[in-house]
C-alpha cells in the first residue's frame, strides 16, 4: 500500500459482544489514536445500530456503509460475500477465527460439512470458495489462520489482537506481585462453550476433581478465577488465537489444550508439549489425570513451564501497534 487511506471502516455484526467484535473495536481505537481515521460500521448496513456499551470505552465514531474511493473496509471472516461486493473501496477480510468460515468443530465431520453447505447456500459463503477471495486483502490474527490462507495460495498480513484491559501497563505491574503468591485451589477450570464432550467425559471420569465452568463473568471476576485456581483446560476448537488461554497463563494459571486449530501451532499456543493433549488418543484419561496431578502437587514448578508464555503475551500490545502501522503504512503519520 503506498498511500494512507483516507479513512478505514471496519464492518462488525450489530449488537455482537464476543472476543471477535472487541478485537474489531481495538483495531479500530488503535488506528485512530495513530493518527489514521477508522470507524465502526454495523452489520445489517440498513439498520440504524450503537456500540454496544461493553464497547463505548474505545470511544470509536459509528459511521455509514461507504463503497467509495480512498476507503478502505475491513470485513471479518464470516462476511466473505459481504467484502466481494465492494466496487469502488478496497475491501480486505480480517481473519480472526478460521472455523467460523469453514464451519469445522471436530465433532462430526459430517455435520461440519452440512454447515457449511447451508452458509453457501444462504449466499454467506462464495461458491468459488477461497479461490474467490484472492483479489482481496487478508489479515491474519494467528499463524494458524496465516497457514491456512498460505495453503490456498493467500498472501496475508499479521493483525494479532493482544488481551484487552489484562496487558494495560499498570495492571500488569500490579499482577506481577500476586500471580506467583495468590493462594491456589486444586481446582480446573473451563469454559463450557469450547470443548463440551471432553470436559464431560473427563468429569464422569473423575468425579474427584473439581471443574469449575468459566460463564457470566466480568473481567474482575475472571481475573479472580484465574489467580485463586491452578489449573485452565480448553479442548475447544481453538478457531483463532484465543483469549481465555492468554487470560489463564497471564495470571498465573496452568494451561491444558487440545490438538485442534491453533492448539496444534507453537506459535498461537507456545506452551511445552506435554499441556497439549490428543483427546482422541486411546491413553488421554490417563494422560490427563496424570498431568493434572502432576500440577496440583508440584504447582510451582509447572507454573515456571510458563513464563516464556507470559512474557510473549505481555508483548503483545505493542506487536499489534507494529503489525498495525505495517499493514496500513502508517509510519510517514
Amino acid at each position: 500500500m503506498n498511500s494512507v487511506f483516507k479513512k478505514i471502516l471496519i464492518v462488525c455484526p450489530a449488537h455482537a459482544v464476543t472476543a471477535g467484535p472487541e478485537a474489531l473495536h481495538q483495531l479500530a481505537a488503535l488506528l485512530n489514536q495513530l493518527g489514521q481515521p477508522a470507524a465502526m460500521v454495523y452489520h445489517p448496513f440498513h439498520q440504524r445500530a450503537e456500540t454496544p456499551e461493553v464497547y463505548l470505552s474505545y470511544q470509536v465514531p459509528v459511521e455509514h456503509y461507504q463503497d467509495t474511493p480512498g476507503i478502505f473496509i475491513l470485513f471479518p471472516e464470516i462476511m466473505p460475500v459481504a467484502a466481494l461486493k465492494v466496487k469502488v473501496a478496497t475491501a480486505g477480510i480480517w481473519w480472526m477465527s478460521v472455523n467460523n468460515y469453514t464451519c469445522v468443530r471436530y465433532i462430526n465431520r459430517f455435520r461440519d460439512k452440512i454447515r457449511y453447505l447451508k452458509n453457501l447456500l444462504r449466499g454467506k459463503r462464495p461458491w468459488l470458495g477461497m479461490s474467490a477471495l484472492k483479489s482481496l486483502r487478508h489479515f491474519a490474527q494467528s499463524h494458524y489462520a496465516y497457514t491456512y490462507l498460505q495453503k490456498h495460495h493467500i498472501t496475508a498480513q499479521m493483525l494479532s489482537d493482544p488481551i484487552p484491559y489484562y496487558t494495560q501497563p499498570d495492571y500488569l505491574t500490579a499482577l506481577a506481585s500476586t500471580q506467583n503468591s495468590a493462594p491456589r485451589d486444586n481446582i480446573i477450570l473451563y469454559n463450557p462453550k469450547k470443548g463440551w464432550p471432553t470436559i464431560k467425559k473427563l468429569m464422569r471420569a473423575f468425579p474427584q476433581l473439581s471443574f469449575k465452568p468459566l460463564q457470566n463473568l466480568n473481567r474482575l471476576q475472571l481475573a479472580a478465577a484465574f489467580l485463586t485456581a491452578k489449573i485452565y483446560v480448553d479442548f475447544g476448537h481453538h478457531p483463532g488465537k484465543d483469549r481465555l488461554p492468554r487470560e489463564a497463563a497471564l495470571h498465573g494459571a496452568c494451561v491444558i489444550t487440545g490438538l485442534h486449530g491453533s492448539a496444534q501451532n507453537s506459535v498461537d499456543i507456545p506452551i511445552v508439549d506435554r499441556y497439549k493433549l490428543d483427546p482422541n488418543a486411546t491413553n488421554f484419561s490417563h494422560q490427563f489425570f496424570s498431568l493434572v496431578s502432576e500440577i496440583f502437587n508440584h504447582f510451582s514448578q509447572c507454573q515456571n513451564d510458563f513464563q516464556h508464555y507470559r512474557a510473549i503475551i505481555a508483548e503483545e500490545p505493542r506487536l499489534f501497534q507494529e503489525q498495525i502501522i505495517s499493514a496500513f503504512n502508517l509510519s510517514n503519520l
